[in-house]
């Protein structure tokens, strides 16, 4: 009788067990832009400061100078120096006024004002 009732309180708690939902950890963090320096003069470096911009490693990384408000348009940077929450980047004499974007690893930020010219 007692292996009956082992056998029985087992069986339930396997049931019960293979219901429990999965845990699944998702990185859902978008990378964050919050403050641009404006170069004063033509061949000074424009610094991009935020927040999970990743290693920029990835094909997938890239910042998009002078873009419209909803990221399109504009000239696509491989800067050569950049980190998780500072980019460093040589504005190309092509990329005018408009927004700034950082690409992580395929992921857009939010995009900041600025006058490249």
């Amino acid at each position: 009788m007692k292996r009956l009732i082992s056998l029985l309180a087992l069986t339930s708690t396997l049931m019960l067990s293979a219901c429990d939902p999965a845990v699944r950890v998702e990185n859902n963090v978008l990378p964050t832009l919050y403050s641009t320096t404006v170069p004063q003069s033509q061949g000074e470096p424009l610094v991009l400061q935020g927040r999970y911009f990743g290693g920029g490693q990835s094909a997938e990384s890239y910042v998009i100078l002078g873009a419209d408000i909803s990221g399109q348009g504009g000239v696509v940077v491989r800067p050569d120096d950049w980190n998780a929450k500072r980019i460093r980047v040589d504005v190309p004499e092509n990329a005018g006024p408009g927004y700034v974007f950082v690409v992580a690893n395929g992921t857009r930020s939010n995009g900041l004002p600025a006058n490249l010219r």
